[in-house]
C-alpha cells in the first residue's frame, strides 16, 4: 500500500508537473564555473553568494539532523555522467546504497550526517524539469521530511566545493550521484564513468 503524499508535497509536485514542459535544464559543461539556476544570498547580509563558497556555510536554515531546505530540485546534466538531479545552487545531489526504496527509508545518521547533508522539502521547494512520478519524501527522526526521487532519499555532499562537482561519487562503494529516475548515474555509452574519489 502506497503511503498519502503530505498536502504540502503535492502543491510542489503539481508545480513540478507544470514546469516540466519549459524546459529548464541546468547543464554544467565545466564543473569549476557556476551555473545559474537560483541565486542564493547569505542569510546574513541577503548579499549574493560568491562562486567557490563553501557549500557548509550557504545553506540557510538547518534541520536537527544537519538537512536544508534547497530553493528547488531540478534535473541536470554532468558531462561525464549524463542526467543529474541538482539542488538550486547547482550542487550534485546523491544517493546511499544502504537506504531502503520500497519503503523508501534513509539510513544515514548521526556521524554520517556530517558528510551528507538530507535535501528536506515544504511547501517553498519547487521541483523542475524532474517527473512527478518519481518524486516523494520520507519522515526523517527530527520531524522533517526528506526529498526522494525514485524512492531514493537525497543529500548534497559536502566536499563538493562548487556547483557540478562531484567528489562524492562512488565514495565508500556506497555513494553515487542520483539520476533522474532515482538510479546511479552513469555515463553515456562511449564514455568512460567519472573515477571514485576514494
Amino acid at each position: 500500500m502506497r503511503a498519502p503524499v503530505p498536502h504540502r508535497l503535492l502543491g510542489a509536485l503539481t508545480l513540478a508537473g507544470a514546469l516540466l514542459v519549459s524546459g529548464c535544464t541546468t547543464v554544467v559543461r565545466d564543473p569549476v564555473a557556476r551555473p545559474a539556476p537560483d541565486a542564493a544570498a547569505d542569510t546574513r547580509t541577503g548579499a549574493p553568494q560568491q562562486p567557490g563558497v563553501n557549500p557548509r556555510n550557504d545553506l540557510g536554515q538547518r534541520s536537527p539532523d544537519g538537512g536544508y531546505w534547497p530553493a528547488s530540485v531540478q534535473l541536470g546534466e554532468h558531462p561525464e555522467l549524463g542526467p543529474v538531479v541538482l539542488d538550486g545552487q547547482g550542487f550534485t545531489l546523491y544517493r546511499f546504497d544502504q537506504d531502503g526504496a520500497a519503503p523508501p527509508r534513509s539510513n544515514c545518521t548521526e556521524q554520517c550526517l556530517t558528510a551528507w547533508l538530507p535535501v528536506l522539502v515544504n511547501e517553498k521547494v519547487s521541483f523542475k524539469d524532474l517527473d512527478p512520478a518519481r518524486l516523494g519524501a520520507v519522515p526523517r527522526s527530527d520531524g522533517t521530511r526528506q526529498v526522494t526521487v525514485g524512492g531514493r532519499p537525497v543529500y548534497r555532499f559536502v566536499d563538493d566545493r562548487v556547483p557540478g562537482q562531484a567528489a562524492g561519487q562512488g565514495a565508500d562503494g556506497l555513494w553515487f550521484v542520483v539520476a533522474p529516475d532515482g538510479g546511479k548515474a552513469a555515463a553515456p555509452i562511449g564514455q568512460k564513468p567519472e573515477s571514485s574519489p576514494r
